[in-house]
């Protein structure tokens, strides 16, 4: 069986069998003669102790510590499709655009045509950009979808009240008009 001495703490140390060797962990740059060599050599140049430095020199495997008392992950379904669970994007520049939240339009309409609509709109204006930002690309989307169509249904709706209103408005006052036309007052 081979033997080799080593440097060791500027001090000659030895001889030992490849075993030990492998048992004390050596270093690549320790110095090591064998029967045979000429000269002290670096570990790392002599074939038979090569062994030694390929096997520390593998990395461990990555390890991901658990997450005790963390919120599980929320359960998806396979109803409709806002509901499934978003591709996941790996940086900023693979993530789709926000789409428009459209919430100035809701409030204007809110205030001015309809109500009930208008606030609907604001439901679905305000779910876009909390969607978004939750990861949820599809939900963004389908809210934001929601949020116009709400605006364009409000404003008609506004709209055909204005219009029965300024022509009610018109028939009352000419009906007032001539039935007080026939009496002084």
């Amino acid at each position: 069986m081979k033997q080799y001495y080593i440097i060791r703490n500027d001090q000659q140390a030895g001889p030992y069998t490849l075993e030990e060797l492998a048992a004390m962990e050596i270093t690549p740059d320790t110095m090591v003669w064998s029967e045979g060599m000429t000269d002290w050599t670096p570990a790392h140049q002599v074939n038979e102790l090569t062994s030694l430095f390929t096997r520390s020199a593998q990395t461990p495997p990555s390890y991901n510590a658990p997450n005790y008392g963390a919120p599980a992950a929320p359960q998806y379904h396979s109803e409709p499709h806002y509901n499934s669970r978003p591709p996941q994007y790996n940086t900023p520049a693979e993530q789709p655009p926000m789409p428009p939240t459209y919430l100035a339009w809701s409030i204007a309409v809110t205030i001015l045509c309809c109500l009930v609509g208008g606030i609907v709109a604001i439901v679905y204006s305000s779910q876009v950009s909390s969607r978004y930002i939750a990861g949820d690309y599809e939900g963004a989307d389908y809210a934001s979808r929601q949020a116009r169509i709400w605006i364009i249904v409000s404003a008609c709706v506004g709209f055909a009240v204005a219009i029965v209103y300024a022509i009610w408005m018109i028939f009352f006052s000419t009906s007032l008009a001539a039935f007080s036309g026939g009496y002084n007052i």
